[in-house]
């Protein structure tokens, strides 16, 4: 019982359904004036009411591509 309190959501639960790519996608974006690839972390919906994507560069020490606009997503990588 003690442990029931501990217990996160998933992220699965918060995500939007209507977003273009879900949890862990594997994609390519434009990063700093070059294309990145990366895993989707996180997704929210900014102030203009588009999705604003965080995205994990690298693997054994991440680092993080915040508020990354649709727009600049080039798409999934196979």
């Amino acid at each position: 019982m003690f442990f029931n309190i501990f217990k996160k959501k998933s992220k699965k639960d918060l995500w939007p359904e209507d977003a273009k790519y879900k949890y862990r996608d594997f994609v390519r974006f434009r990063y700093r004036g070059e294309i990145r690839f990366g895993f989707v972390f996180e997704v929210k919906v900014d102030a203009d009411g588009d999705f604003a994507y965080t995205i994990q560069m690298g693997g054994e020490c991440p680092t993080f591509a915040y508020n990354q606009k649709e727009q600049n997503i080039i798409g999934k990588v196979n």
